[in-house]
């Protein structure tokens, strides 16, 4: 990120001792390295004493201070909010409640060892800051002059990181019932991911394929080799950042040996897929990277319950053990595989849970690998 004098800082910081000054002072001295225009309230709004000797009353002072306050925050690109102390500033609380709602980004520093809530600080106060929070003064200047926009605000549909434009194809790979779906759509939301949904909707076996799988399985993976043959190919027309709801390489390494495992076909039909996929595979892009959306194999079954989805209620536990089981043995084979516990995280409605798997993608991202994914 380059800082031109166009970006301005507003920093919102308590001042009640010598040491407190010091330390704004440092904090201020790093952001006008930067070329950051910062507003320090403490200096920069003035003093009621001065006011007063204009001839403003106390009342007229104290609102004139707010006013300009008030309208630095609102000129501000982002907003840097001081946590240290027992219990943060409270007027300080308020700039960056007001900043929050104008949708500035925010950054907390806290160099405080002291804990303050089990978790972190208070929730509304972590929530306002989108949990990006810097422990020291060179970690928040490294957050102010990278690259990667890891600034996630999962409140509206607006998306708000801004990482490198050059094209990026992901894969969001797992299990029935791990998360796939949901983690997409926070990626689409929030993150500015053009997506690839997987083509159920209009699959005419879809439905009753765990019921008579014997009968339909074979076709049914015919159906998605050719579509996801598709899409893969519609892929050279698209930019930006593309993530995919499985890739043809969960079909080949995956689902087609999971289906035969579980005696949904026979060998010869086993191998007439394979051939299929390998054939096609030479003329295809292939994702950069994949992500592995995992959790328990139990807590699977038990979404995959609860979402009631008409033809799952038809699945075999053989059969989606075969798929897990699969899996997990096709991501050990891959390199730099972006692993998201779903398990362990609450995808679905836990805002902090939602920033760090999004976080964990886009920092994966940001890292180099010289490994392009293969079959």
């Amino acid at each position: 990120m380059t800082i031109g004098r166009e970006h301005r800082a507003y920093y919102a910081a308590g001042l009640f001792n010598e040491g407190e000054r010091q330390f704004n002072l440092k904090v201020k001295r790093m952001l006008d390295e930067l070329g950051f225009v910062t507003w320090f309230p403490q200096e920069d709004a003035g003093f009621i004493e001065d006011y007063l000797a204009q001839g403003m009353t106390l009342d007229e002072a104290r609102h004139h201070i707010f006013e300009q306050n008030l309208e630095a925050v609102r000129a501000a690109d982002v907003l840097i909010f001081n946590l240290d102390g027992r219990v943060p500033d409270e007027g300080a609380c308020i700039e960056a409640g007001v900043a929050f709602g104008w949708d500035k980004r925010l950054i907390g520093l806290q160099t405080d060892f002291r804990a303050v809530e089990p978790g972190g600080n208070n929730l509304m106060i972590d929530g306002v800051l989108q949990y990006e929070i810097a422990k020291t003064v060179e970690e928040l200047r490294e957050m102010l002059t990278s690259d990667d926009g890891l600034t996630i605000d999962l409140r509206g549909e607006t998306p708000v990181i801004d990482m490198r434009s050059e094209h990026r194809y992901v894969a969001v790979t797992g299990p029935l019932g791990a998360g796939k779906t949901t983690l997409m759509t926070i990626m689409q939301e929030h993150g500015g991911w053009l997506t690839l949904e997987e083509p159920n909707d209009e699959n005419p076996y879809l439905d009753q394929v765990y019921a008579n799988p014997e009968d339909l399985a074979f076709r049914m993976q015919v159906y998605y080799l050719a579509r996801r043959g598709q899409q893969h190919h519609a892929l050279s027309a698209l930019e930006g950042r593309i993530v995919q709801e499985r890739c043809i390489l969960d079909d080949g390494e995956v689902f087609f040996p999971a289906y035969h495992a579980a005696g949904a076909y026979g060998e010869h039909d086993l191998q007439t897929l394979m051939d299929m996929y390998h054939g096609l595979l030479p003329g295809l892009e292939l994702p950069d990277r994949v992500i592995a959306v995992d959790a328990p194999f139990e807590v699977c079954l038990e979404r995959i319950v609860s979402r009631g989805r008409g033809g799952e209620q038809h699945l075999d536990e053989k059969l989606a053990r075969a798929i897990y089981d699969g899996y997990h043995r096709w991501w050990d084979s891959l390199p730099d595989v972006i692993w998201i516990d779903s398990g362990s995280l609450d995808l679905a409605s836990n805002p902090e849970d939602r920033a760090s798997a999004l976080r964990t993608v886009h920092e994966a991202l940001e890292t180099p690998t010289s490994t392009p994914v293969t079959n």
